[in-house]
């Protein structure tokens, strides 16, 4: 019973759980008329029956699959890189923008963490990041920082 899903899912059913909690503090309201804590209630249920859900598919396995890895240079290496990343990845996103902060990251990621080729790295980066764009820019409209090519 040794598993990635079992440990990751015990989690996660305990941050759903806090969620859930911590979200029936705020007026719920409903869906026509939702409060500030109907999201959170909501989020918080569908992790909690999904994480609960893995971590009784995790149980019946009798197998050692998907043992914890062990920490070898490499993963080391990829986590500490990936962090990096994300410190470097900040006080570039108010300067740049959003677009031209995003696509580097996410080549980086795409070459560094994934492995992936080059060629894949940059359409991956590239049509990630503006998709993204498109989805929380254009369509929700949410508000990014504009950087000095007022993209």
């Amino acid at each position: 019973m040794c598993n990635r899903d079992f440990f990751s899912s015990l989690f996660w059913t305990g941050c759903g759980l806090l969620m859930i909690f911590w979200s029936l503090r705020l007026p719920v309201g409903g869906p026509n008329n939702p409060g500030p804590g109907f999201l959170p209630l909501s989020v918080g249920i569908l992790m909690t029956i999904l994480s609960a859900v893995l971590l009784g598919r995790s149980v019946r396995q009798k197998e050692m699959k998907g043992a914890l890895p062990k920490w070898e240079p490499r993963n080391i290496f990829k986590l500490t890189a990936a962090f990096a990343a994300m410190l470097i990845y900040i006080p570039f996103f108010p300067l740049l923008g959003f677009l031209f902060a995003t696509i580097p990251l996410m080549i980086f990621l795409f070459k560094a963490i994934g492995e992936t080729s080059w060629k894949l790295s940059i359409a991956g980066g590239t049509l990630l990041s503006l998709a993204m764009y498109m989805i929380f820019k254009v369509w929700l409209q949410v508000q990014f920082p504009i950087g000095p090519w007022g993209i």
